[in-house]
């Protein structure tokens, strides 16, 4: 796994010391697709990076409603995780792993002293965090300013193939987007009614493709 370390930007900058002191301390963690590497209220004990596969951040409600926060892919780090880490506070989100994974997990106290002795690292960490920050405050600002149908439609858009159709179902959109499955199919059925698009079998079609 140590050649795979090149593939995190930050890798190639950090001083020789700081490289071998991350690849002596990282846990490799192997996670079949569908499985759920932590739930709510767990306290934080490493920071995984990304090393195969993709891994799904999520908010489970109360009532049990599903809403994706972000993904992490190969060759980046969970921030969210980093961040509980150097707060020391409760991780209250789950992670799913999209596809089979393969994550290096690094220790918080390897993470802590990495943070203040490379530069490469630290840059990259509070990058990501900006980034992620910035993120999370436009999926709140259309969450309250957009009404269901342009987030739905914007999803669309943004996710369709060169045919116009997005292969989805009801129940995951409304993971996607932070609904219930109900709204989100009664939504979609007003919307083939205006003939903005046809619902078909675990498929939906754009009528009209805007780029």
């Amino acid at each position: 796994m140590e050649s795979n370390f090149n593939m995190f930007p930050f890798y190639s900058d950090m001083a020789e010391a700081d490289k071998k002191l991350l690849r002596d301390s990282v846990l490799r963690k192997d996670l079949e697709k569908g499985q759920i590497m932590m739930g709510d209220h767990n306290r934080c004990i490493g920071i995984p990076m990304v090393v195969k596969g993709q891994l799904r951040l999520f908010r489970l409600s109360e009532k049990g409603r599903e809403m994706t926060l972000y993904r992490i892919r190969a060759g980046e780090l969970c921030i969210l995780a980093s961040v509980c880490t150097m707060g020391s506070v409760e991780y209250d989100f789950s992670v799913e792993a999209e596809k089979n994974s393969v994550l290096a997990i690094i220790p918080a106290d390897t993470f802590t002293e990495l943070l203040y002795r490379s530069q490469p690292f630290k840059a990259y960490v509070f990058n990501a965090l900006a980034q992620k920050l910035i993120l999370s405050i436009e999926t709140i600002e259309m969450l309250i300013f957009n009404s269901i149908e342009e987030r739905i439609m914007a999803y669309l858009q943004s996710h369709a193939n060169a045919a116009g159709e997005v292969k989805i179902t009801h129940e995951k959109m409304a993971v996607e987007l932070g609904s219930s499955r109900e709204v989100i199919t009664r939504q979609l059925k007003k919307m083939a009614e205006k003939e903005l698009i046809a619902l078909k079998r675990g498929c939906i079609k754009l009528m009209i493709i805007c780029h």
